[in-house]
């Protein structure tokens, strides 16, 4: 018998241990390899010639891969188990990173693309992380489970960018060649420790059931038959997200283009932004929470967000990005936790599950579309603006064509304003049981 106030002993066998570092590394792995692509893709931009506009679609392909499927990753880990998802996921990661290294080598976008779908596709096994999760942990201890997985996924966003600024400084192929390694050694630690924890029923299937899989989960999103106020939710996830991913996806190229910054500093920039967002939510959020409420919080850290991005093209320097980073990640991370929250509360009980995951679709649409009219814009808008502009004229002391770089970042603050408005408006449906 256990003394008193001693835990009880782990009778967990060993592979059952190794089961959860293993589900960490790989979603680091996932999260580190696409935020490490972030401050090369400006060198992509030189090296094979591309537009901002294709180097956006980068980032699309990706999003939009994952998001058509993840769930036939969900129903291949019901059918088949949960051990074979995970290696497949990371033997293709791995092969993924070894045909961008091609790619880059060769210098082709069209097999950059091929890599990031297929990057896309393998990091769709997400899903089967989480059950592994759910499968190895009692009720008691889920949340303390997840909790790890979301520290995988902090961690990965602040040294993804810091990995890819520092390794990938002379050659970018480096850091991708860091990721295939250390995905290769996962799998090779999965293959012989990582144990089934539940395995696939092997019932016969329909080729309906697989068509109705591969249907994007936005489309069946939209034909679902929500209420009013879960609606709007998922229309702000959609839309403040298509903001969001455009400082996600264009800014390393701003940097490059107004303050030469290379993919170190870049690097070092998103390393900062994700620092702060941590602090944030993991610190400053729940000191702020019960004083100000849920609401409030969403409504100003928005806010505080929208005027950091709307900034962000006036400024001179790269000293004043360092300076106006930790406005921008404050207002993030007390924004769309408060947000979320407020959604959860919104679900009924019995379909809390399926609409969280709708919300998780709708925010990658959101990077889908976010990418693609930023780099359309950082193109373009120059172009468009200055024709139009007495000759002479400045903006903010800049060049039209200079301020143009940054005109992206203050369309998306605008937008993330429009948001603004409508919680506001929509205030009476998304909270019906406020005090009045």
């Amino acid at each position: 018998m256990n003394a008193p106030g001693t835990d009880a002993p782990d009778t967990r066998s060993r592979r059952e241990r190794w089961a959860m570092p293993i589900v960490f590394v790989t979603m680091l792995i996932d999260f580190a390899g696409y935020t490490l692509l972030v401050p090369l893709l400006p060198t992509f931009a030189k090296k094979l010639h591309a537009t901002p506009f294709e180097i956006g679609l980068i980032v699309t392909v990706y999003a939009l891969t994952q998001l058509i499927f993840l769930p036939l990753w969900g129903w291949a880990s019901d059918r088949l188990g949960r051990r074979p998802a995970i290696l497949g996921s990371l033997a293709g990661t791995t092969i993924a990173y070894g045909v961008l290294i091609y790619a880059v080598h060769i210098e082709s976008m069209t097999w950059v693309y091929l890599s990031r779908v297929m990057a896309g596709f393998f990091a769709a096994s997400l899903g089967t992380a989480q059950a592994v999760v759910t499968d190895l942990t009692p009720p008691s201890q889920r949340a303390r489970g997840m909790g790890v997985l979301g520290a995988a996924m902090g961690i990965g966003f602040v040294i993804g960018p810091a990995l890819g600024g520092i390794l990938g400084k002379d050659d970018i192929r480096i850091p991708f060649a860091f990721v295939m390694l250390v995905s290769s050694l996962n799998f090779s630690a999965a293959f012989f420790m990582l144990p089934e924890s539940r395995a696939g029923d092997r019932a016969p299937w329909r080729a309906r059931e697989l068509v109705r899989l591969l249907v994007p989960t936005p489309v069946r999103v939209l034909l679902a038959d929500h209420g009013r106020r879960v609606g709007i939710y998922l229309y702000l996830f959609f839309h403040l997200f298509a903001a969001f991913a455009v400082l996600e996806s264009m800014f390393a190229l701003f940097l490059l283009d107004r303050f030469d910054a290379d993919a170190r500093a870049a690097g070092f920039v998103f390393a900062w932004i994700g620092i702060w967002m941590a602090l944030t939510q993991g610190w400053l959020l729940g000191r702020l929470s019960p004083l100000a409420g849920e609401w409030n919080l969403a409504i100003g850290g928005l806010f505080i967000q929208a005027a950091g991005m709307a900034v962000i093209p006036f400024l001179h320097s790269l000293d004043g990005i360092y300076l106006l980073a930790p406005v921008v990640a404050i207002g993030n991370g007390l924004s769309f936790p408060s947000l979320a929250s407020l959604y959860s509360k919104a679900c009924k009980t019995g379909q809390a599950g399926e609409l969280l995951a709708q919300s998780q679709s709708m925010i990658t649409t959101g990077r889908i579309v976010g990418p693609m009219w930023g780099g359309y814009t950082m193109g373009n808008f120059g172009g468009w603006l200055a024709p139009r502009l007495p000759e002479g004229m400045r903006i903010g002391g800049l060049e039209p064509e200079v301020f143009s770089l940054g005109a992206c970042f203050l369309i998306a603050g605008l937008l993330t304003l429009v948001a603004i408005v409508i919680l506001v408006a929509a205030r009476s449906t998304l909270q019906p049981d406020r005090l009045e």
